[in-house]
């Protein structure tokens, strides 16, 4: 019987669960797989990256490690994304050597999807998955595919709930939850990695587990529901949603990625009654309010109509907040400045702002050049953000980092 350990780099704040969305529902998956506990196992690994003391040292991963016997491992699943990369590497040449672990590395994520060439970079990895990894990963530990870079089509409808499968254990009167009804997303904004890149299709999950899972939130009386969809608002299921949330009258805080786009016509109207009716949150990703910035983007924001739905907002006293991005092409600290007075000016004072951050498999990864972007590595998890361009100094973009950060707090990777 094979021994699969998922070695997870997590970002799990006070309240939230010790188990992550994503790797739950890994973990259901595979379990509710019939080759499970004959064929094959699974047991995970998670490490906190908020609980991590010498962040650029893999050595403090070695008591939690040292509690597992690599000898009878025959493979290790680990996460690789923007937070960790730093560490991807050197913890794996670590557990071979420390461990002297001789299985095989396989890697998922989103700088594994978006890599052009992952065995270049990884060089000490086996496997790599590409896309959405439950079926893929379930393929690579039962043998069915072989592939160094695998990719599996995943159908949606057979995803099992990670909370009605007890992977995600929620207590009365749990703080916080996630909640994903769809993945992907049908634009291509050009700095976004959120979209299926292979097929850029949004992938729909099976409508009677979602009630489920809002039924059992219900039920143990869960504080706020973070719903991880990158455009709640979109699509034929969101009303639906939401009309099941009132119907079992659900009292707890939600809080969804909307898009101003999409609150219009009757469908729109019917957005905003529920969410006055429901304790709902909106979180817009304008990014910038200036129309040529956001034409580069391909974000092509409309201002007017923006300005329409949020005096909606005002008026109906929906609660919402607005995200916008510093370091963006042809960006200036003028016109940032004239982004957020924007916003203010028409009544919204919850304001984000985010560094622009160049990520594999978008455009504007391709584009460096074409607009002299520099990049440096800042923060705690060494993250690479354009500091520089031929639209703005390193000066100005420090100067929109202060303003940003008088905004509001900023919780977010």
């Amino acid at each position: 019987m094979k021994k699969l350990l998922i070695i997870s780099f997590d970002l799990i704040r006070p309240g939230e669960s010790n188990v992550s969305l994503a790797i739950a529902s890994l973990l259901a998956y595979l379990k509710n797989d019939v080759g499970y506990n004959k064929d094959f196992v699974v047991n995970h690994l998670s490490l906190n990256m908020f609980k991590i003391s010498n962040k650029g040292k893999v050595e403090h991963f070695y008591n939690l490690l040292s509690e597992i016997d690599f000898t009878k491992v025959d493979f290790i699943a680990l996460s690789a994304y923007i937070w960790n990369e730093y560490l991807t590497n050197n913890l794996i040449k670590y557990i071979k050597k420390t461990f002297n672990y001789k299985g095989k590395i396989i890697l998922g994520g989103y700088q594994i999807s978006y890599s052009s060439n992952p065995k270049l970079e990884y060089p000490d990895a086996h496997f790599f998955i590409s896309g959405y990894a439950e079926k893929a990963l379930l393929d690579i530990v039962t043998y069915k595919n072989s592939k160094i870079l695998s990719q599996s089509k995943l159908d949606f409808s057979l995803l099992p709930s990670p909370y009605l499968k007890d992977e995600i254990p929620i207590l009365k009167n749990q703080k916080m939850v996630r909640l994903e009804t769809k993945r992907g997303c049908p634009y291509r904004c050009t700095f976004c990695a959120h979209r299926d890149l292979t097929s850029n299709k949004v992938h729909k999950h099976n409508i009677d587990k979602v009630f489920k899972e809002i039924a059992f939130f219900k039920e143990k009386n869960v504080g706020k529901i973070n719903i991880v969809d990158p455009i709640f608002n979109m699509g034929k299921n969101y009303l639906n949603v939401m009309q099941e949330m009132s119907s079992v009258n659900l009292k707890s805080l939600v809080s969804v990625q909307a898009r101003f786009e999409m609150i219009k016509g009757e469908k729109g109207e019917q957005f905003l009654d529920l969410c006055q009716k429901l304790n709902f949150h909106l979180e817009f990703g304008l990014q910038t309010s200036i129309i040529s910035e956001s034409q580069i983007i391909n974000r092509k924001n409309n201002p007017s109509e923006i300005t329409k739905v949020m005096q909606k907002l005002n008026e109906r006293g929906i609660s919402y907040e607005i995200s916008l991005i510093y370091g963006l092409p042809n960006q200036t600290l003028d016109s940032f400045q004239k982004s957020i007075d924007y916003v203010i000016k028409n009544g919204c004072s919850n304001i984000t702002a985010f560094p622009m951050m160049l990520l594999k498999g978008t455009e504007l990864y391709d584009q460096k050049k074409i607009f002299a972007f520099e990049e440096r590595s800042i923060g705690e998890f060494n993250i690479p953000v354009v500091i520089k361009s031929n639209s703005f100094s390193e000066e100005d973009w420090f100067t929109m980092k202060n303003i940003s950060e008088k905004l509001g707090e900023n919780n977010r990777i």
